[in-house]
């Protein structure tokens, strides 16, 4: 960047032949590219509800597994005992309402003749209260001590893959504790790491088509649905999300992904990086006046460089003609003539 020297005008002088430009005004684009892996976009941990010792493990990782299909089994024998327990008390119980029951009918009977007093009525009546809520608190139990024995095993909540394993046969869990984890199926993104840069945020459900690094030519229509806040501090990069259009995408869990995004910038004016120069602390260039052929200094503002331009965001309308060699012997007010630079 040349540094301005003013130079005192001193009566009329021949004008100075400097190369000159007009500025254009441009339209640019960026290009990001992104590749990443499939993951599951709902991968849901299943455990047992209550502790105990593993049995069985009937999945292992990669398996593909259906809904409600049996996954793993803990020692039931305690449960299995417990149950047989709660049926057997339930059926005293049962026996017991029977009972008062046919007593509160009879006593009900013989007060209509009047051959039993009322009193008696009532403490009939009062035990086949008392004997149905014996009889309901033994089937509450009962249905408490079969859920424990259909706790010891657990089914697949959904159709999908097993991605993890927590467990083994033998090991002792307690309760809710993950045994494996199942990624439903037609539920996957893409997860890419991208740069860091301005424009990222605009990325936010922009629709994209991701190609599959299997050597075919699969292509997939996503749409990110996720730009984390946070930046990775070992790569400087950016978690990204894109969710498949199409639940059913074909794409399998730990596939290479990639893919290119591209958006438009904001219009800036391009000249060439000649053409830069120093006034008063801050970027400018020199403007000629087309009516007098007189140049002045216009403070510009730099949005970014290329390899053989300065692309400017302020303070440069396109159309206006730049000086672009012999800029260092200019002053305010200098007359030029242009010798002939490119337009």
């Amino acid at each position: 960047m040349a540094v301005l020297i003013p130079i005192p005008p001193a009566g009329a002088e021949t004008p100075l032949v400097v190369e000159t430009v007009i500025a254009q005004a441009r339209v640019t684009a960026m290009t990001v590219e992104l590749s990443g892996s499939v993951e599951a976009a709902e991968a849901v941990p299943v455990g047992f509800r209550s502790g105990g010792r593993i049995t069985e493990i009937a999945a292992d990782v990669g398996d593909q597994v259906l809904q409600a299909q049996i996954l793993a089994r803990l020692d039931d024998t305690q449960a299995r005992a417990a149950e047989a327990a709660a049926e057997a008390q339930f059926a005293a119980a049962e026996a017991v309402l029977l009972q008062a029951r046919q007593a509160q009918e009879r006593i009900t009977a013989l007060t209509e003749r009047g051959a039993a007093t009322q009193a008696a009525l009532d403490s009939a009546t009062q035990a086949l209260l008392a004997a149905q809520s014996g009889c309901d608190q033994a089937k509450a139990a009962l249905n408490k001590a079969r859920q424990a024995s259909r706790d010891t095993v657990i089914r697949a909540p959904a159709a999908g893959i097993v991605i993890a394993r927590a467990a083994e046969p033998a090991q002792i869990v307690g309760a809710t504790q993950t045994v494996l984890t199942i990624a439903r199926n037609g539920a996957g993104e893409a997860v890419f790491h991208a740069p860091d840069f301005a424009e990222i945020d605009d990325l936010l459900g922009k629709h994209i088509q991701l190609r599959i690094l299997d050597g075919s030519d699969r292509r997939l229509a996503a749409t990110i649905s996720e730009i984390s806040p946070m930046i990775f501090g070992q790569s400087g990069t950016i978690m990204v999300k894109a969710r498949f259009d199409t639940p059913a995408s074909g794409a399998s869990l730990g596939a290479a992904v990639a893919s290119e995004v591209s958006f438009a910038l904001p219009a800036t004016i391009g000249v060439p990086s000649g053409a830069l120069m120093r006034a008063e602390g801050g970027p400018a260039v020199w403007v000629v006046n087309p009516a007098t052929r007189q140049v002045a200094l216009a403070p510009v503002k730099i949005d970014h460089f290329t390899d053989s331009s300065v692309e400017l965001s302020e303070g440069l309308a396109a159309g206006a003609e730049v000086v672009t060699s012999g800029a260092q012997l200019l002053y305010p007010g200098r007359t030029v003539t242009s010798a002939g630079g490119k337009p």
